[in-house]
């Protein structure tokens, strides 16, 4: 797999002009589910977690990280071989934020010349944003096509509140392999699905939806979700490794040691100009600070982007507002984190995730200008 292509294509599309420059980044991941398919007993995992790629980044070349005063300030067992999240806190995303010890954390990065990075995605999102793709690549509608992003997230949350007769529909169906007579009935239960979810959009949203939906039922194709394996909806989450390497070709990549990562990459061998593609390597996180550091990172990124998918936004307004003491501290050191993170480049954070859901990012978090989310 040549790199460069993808690259330039990312560089173009959302104007990363810094992502030439020279850093070293450590990777660690949480919510990896391997593969996400359907089944006659429903998914074949029980719950939708978001999936969470990132941690700890700095400018340069890679250079020591020294622990151990963190270590001490966390007060870890010597015996504890590294550190991670379980040392810091356990439970939910708002449990984890009563923690001081990831007050200690937090600010120990912050303190040390170090940024966060991270890509979550929304398992769901993911599996659903090719229905909308299939349409309005078809109709080519100009109109339409400026409310992408919209459309995929009115449906993400159409189907998330309806996830049993979701995954049953994609189940009869063979979702993603739709064959052509099961066009019209598949975007007719759809159809169904989103007249019987009157509270979850607004009057404006769900008639854009639902013309939308109708439209795609007199195409002559809808190429993103036919002829695929049916019933797998995410095959690997390794793409997502691969595009972070690419993007970031000048800079060091140290990943934890994941077995069915690495094997992907072995088997699909990353190359730039021809050439082997060197910039990178997995590591024993025991021997590295800095994926230990991530472990963390992603620990706590995960729970509380699955916390927004789980989440009504009205609930997230009073938790939000109901934070008080290390709760509170917490948050607003994990906002200015991601805030620093976004100024120092764009290309550091990258969601794959519904509009409404990062919206509840800046609900939660209360960034200054809600770029972030953007």
């Amino acid at each position: 797999m040549d790199i460069d292509e993808f690259r330039n294509s990312q560089m173009r599309l959302y104007g990363l002009t810094k992502a030439d420059e020279s850093y070293t980044f450590y990777h660690d991941e949480t919510n990896n589910i391997i593969k996400l398919h359907v089944g006659v007993q429903g998914l074949n995992v029980a719950e939708l977690k978001v999936f969470v790629l990132g941690g700890v980044v700095h400018e340069g070349a890679p250079r020591a990280i020294d622990i151990e005063p963190l270590r001490a300030a966390m007060r870890v067992q010597k015996s504890a071989p590294e550190i991670k999240l379980k040392h810091v806190a356990k439970g939910d995303f708002l449990a984890v934020l009563r923690s001081a010890k990831l007050t200690t954390v937090l600010r120990w990065i912050a303190d040390n010349g170090l940024m966060i990075h991270y890509h979550d995605l929304d398992p769901l999102y993911w599996s659903i944003v090719d229905i909308i793709d299939s349409i309005l690549s078809e109709l080519r509608d100009p109109v339409l096509i400026q409310y992408h992003a919209l459309l995929k997230s009115d449906l993400a949350a159409v189907l998330r509140s309806y996830l049993a007769a979701t995954i049953n529909l994609f189940y009869r169906y063979n979702y993603p392999d739709l064959v052509p007579e099961h066009r019209k009935p598949f975007l007719n239960e759809l159809v169904d699905l989103l007249n019987h979810s009157v509270d979850v959009l607004s009057p404006v949203n769900a008639r854009m939806l639902k013309n939308v939906l109708k439209a795609g039922r007199s195409l002559e194709s809808l190429d993103f979700i036919e002829g695929y394996p049916p019933h797998l909806l995410i095959d690997d989450f390794s793409t997502f490794y691969m595009g972070r390497i690419a993007i970031f070709k000048n800079s060091a990549h140290v990943l934890d040691m994941e077995e069915s990562i690495r094997d992907r990459f072995e088997r699909t061998p990353l190359t730039s100009g021809g050439k082997p593609v060197t910039h990178y390597r997995f590591a024993d996180s025991k021997a590295e600070p800095g994926i230990q550091l991530s472990d963390i990172v992603v620990g706590v990124l995960g729970k509380m982007h699955t916390y927004f998918t789980e989440t009504a936004a009205e609930e997230i307004a009073a938790d939000r507002a109901g934070l008080a003491g290390t709760s509170l501290q917490n948050a607003e050191l994990l906002r200015d984190l991601i805030s620093a993170s976004h100024v120092a480049n764009i290309a550091f954070l990258n969601h794959v995730s519904s509009l409404h859901d990062l919206d509840k990012l800046d609900l939660f978090l209360r960034f200054y200008d809600g770029a972030h989310a953007a």
